[in-house]
């Protein structure tokens, strides 16, 4: 089993009424997302969108191989400073089950808004993001459903029997 599965793909769209102890941001926000401690990846800094800055960038990311569905996928949003080199403005923590809750086709498209919390649990804002899985997983993606139970997360081929068939079959 391979350490990693198929890509997110991960659009940071924007962020709302962000503060920073009490005053409104003025510039140099970014954001970090992270899957696992050690696979990350940063926006560029928006250097003018204030306390409602936008990036509308594409990142992508590895989803950890794991057989436990409560992983999550980390946002932090941070403010770029000249001298300790950023500060964390917020944090949200995605589960992968609001993403893949029930089955759910691979290319589905997920836009999702998180409250934003500080290291000390405070609100500070929303973030707005878009999610979906690129390409088709190797091994299904374990999720809870229902009652406990887990269900592999694979998308199923669609063949269609062009000659004497009944038309349409799943494989």
């Amino acid at each position: 089993m391979s350490r990693f599965q198929s890509p997110l793909e991960i659009t940071v769209i924007s962020a709302e009424g962000l503060v920073y102890r009490n005053r409104s941001i003025t510039k140099n926000i970014f954001v970090t997302v992270r899957t696992d401690p050690t696979n990350h990846q940063s926006t560029s800094v928006d250097e003018a969108g204030g306390c409602n800055p936008s990036w509308n960038e594409k990142l992508q990311l590895a989803l950890p191989a794991a057989s436990s569905a409560k992983l999550v996928v980390g946002v932090e949003v941070r403010r770029k400073t000249s001298t300790s080199g950023s500060q964390l403005i917020g944090i949200a923590n995605i589960p992968m089950s609001d993403i893949f809750g029930d089955y759910v086709p691979s290319s589905h498209l997920h836009f999702l808004s998180y409250r934003l919390r500080e290291s000390d649990g405070k609100k500070n804002g929303i973030i707005n993001l878009s999610i979906k899985m690129v390409g088709r997983p190797e091994i299904g993606y374990p999720v809870a459903c229902g009652f406990g139970a887990q269900i592999p997360l694979t998308r199923p081929s669609y063949v269609h029997q062009s000659c004497e068939g009944s038309g349409h079959r799943w494989i």
